[in-house]
């Protein structure tokens, strides 16, 4: 098989490659997408808020309700105005609940199946391993769940709450799970 060569295309090739080899840096650079910070989503906090007692209006609330009753009588330590409640549901599991300290209401936490009952409409995680957690802040609507949901690799959950539920921003994987 032989080869052509066209005059033009090695006479042109060197500009090309060095305009190409200038312009991929810029094309890989941020585009502006980074990873959430809490600060990208503040809060004023209510310093003054007299908190209301949880309104259990279903069976899977009042299963803990110990649990939900003695978080409203805390003070904030989420999105201003809420209580974000945590409890074990195993070795390598994590549950909770979002409560409003202005109304009472309780509402399912971050990567809760939706249509959850019992047990389940309160688990955020099965698969809590070392260096897994929950973060969140008084003064941020943002929530950060570490958990290895995927074998041997540990998830990190970057989700926004939006006054009754969490929406997902992004999903990354950090280094495999021990």
């Amino acid at each position: 098989m032989a080869i052509v060569v066209y005059p033009d295309v090695v006479r042109w090739a060197p500009l090309v490659l060095t305009v190409l080899a200038r312009l991929t840096p810029l094309c890989a650079a941020d585009t502006g997408a980074r990873t959430p910070r809490f600060e990208d989503y503040p809060v004023a906090v209510d310093a003054r808020l007299k908190n209301t007692p949880p309104k259990l209006t279903n069976r899977s609330e009042r299963m803990f309700r110990k649990q939900l009753t003695s978080a409203a009588g805390q003070p904030p330590n989420f999105a201003g105005h809420y209580r974000f409640a945590l409890w074990g549901c195993g070795s390598n599991c994590a549950a909770g609940a979002v409560i409003d300290l202005q109304t009472g209401e309780v509402f399912q936490p971050p990567l809760a199946p939706a249509n959850g009952n019992g047990w389940e409409r309160w688990i955020i995680s099965a698969g809590m391993m070392e260096d897994s957690g929950i973060e969140f802040r008084p003064d941020s609507l943002l929530v950060i769940v570490r958990s290895g949901i995927h074998k041997n690799t540990s998830d990190i959950r970057y989700v926004l709450w939006e006054g009754t539920h969490f929406r997902l921003l992004d999903v990354t994987a950090s280094t495999p799970a021990r």
